[in-house]
């Protein structure tokens, strides 16, 4: 993969947790209970006191699918 390809490929995979949570349907404390629980696991996670995390959408709509509601 080139680098444009390494970008479109995040942009279309990779999501914040504003878009991750309304994949899931879920508040904010409920996208983060889940994200705690380890029921929603980030892709990836930057930064040390604050952090950063990427979601990947697949992952997402997998548990969005099987969640309770």
């Amino acid at each position: 993969m080139n680098r444009e390809e390494i970008k479109q490929w995040i942009k279309e995979n990779l999501v914040m947790q504003e878009e991750a949570r309304t994949i899931t349907g879920q508040s904010v404390s409920a996208f983060n209970q889940a994200v705690a629980t380890r029921k929603i696991i980030p892709f990836v996670e930057f930064g040390e006191a604050r952090k950063t995390r990427l979601y990947l959408r697949s992952d997402l709509e997998d548990y969005a699918k099987t969640k309770k509601s």
